[in-house]
């Protein structure tokens, strides 16, 4: 694991529908204390905003950290 992707900025949304509501920016340590809830979704740790970035599942955040 690299510690210092623990401490990159992600933004967390909630899909919810054709709906997306944002939940908060955080550490990706956070996001990934959060519950694991399979409709929230997680910008890229290294791409700037959701509106151009990658979105990313929980699995793919991990494997994130661990890459």
């Amino acid at each position: 694991m690299h510690a210092e992707n623990l401490n990159r900025i992600v933004e967390v949304s909630l899909l919810k529908g054709s709906v997306r509501r944002d939940v908060g920016i955080m550490t990706v340590r956070q996001a990934l204390e959060l519950p694991d809830v399979p409709s929230l979704e997680y910008t890229h740790p290294e791409q700037n905003a959701r509106s151009g970035g990658r979105l990313l599942t929980r699995d793919q955040l991990q494997a994130y950290i661990c890459g």
